[in-house]
């Protein structure tokens, strides 16, 4: 009886720790790796340079899914102000990261914020210009790490990164 208790244990122990094993690395893959798609403006310039007939196509046809179908865009969506081209991300909760490119037919840099959807205190008139383009971070307004960068791509075009 003493011998089939000791087993017992020593099972419970593995299984104990495989599933303390398991939960680490699911937990280290969410946090190191992930689902990282987010894209650099470095290489958003390049890819957008490669693809432009296609993306000026959709832009003028009002038919993005031929854009969204380019392997390094994921999702292409209209607005009143402006057309996002949403290229990917990084992260999750409060350390999120998203990265992509939008056109408005106003070559206005900070169309994409017009709508203030992404902070109470977030707006176009608080962005201040830099020697990349526009930038906006909610210390200089609020408590809070949210951060946003603007760089032209091209006429039109201006790539963006967000963190929140």
């Amino acid at each position: 009886m003493k011998n089939s208790a000791a087993a017992g244990a020593g099972k419970r122990s593995v299984v104990c720790t495989a599933l303390l094993l398991f939960c680490l690395l699911a937990f280290a893959g969410c946090i190191f790796g992930g689902n990282n798609t987010e894209r650099s403006f470095n290489e958003v310039q390049k890819l957008f340079a490669k693809d432009r007939g296609a993306i000026d196509a959709a832009v003028n046809s009002g038919d993005y899914s031929k854009a969204a179908e380019l392997d390094w865009i994921e999702s292409a969506n209209e607005s009143k102000y402006y057309v996002d081209f949403y290229c990917g991300g990084s992260g999750m909760g409060s350390q999120t990261n998203y990265t992509g490119f939008f056109y408005t037919p106003d070559d206005d840099p900070l169309a994409l914020f017009h709508e203030s959807i992404y902070s109470s205190s977030m707006r176009a008139d608080h962005f201040v210009r830099t020697a990349e383009g526009w930038e906006y971070r909610q210390s200089d307004h609020e408590p809070g790490d949210n951060y946003y960068q603007i760089r032209k791509l091209a006429p039109c075009y201006y790539y963006y990164y967000m963190h929140f």
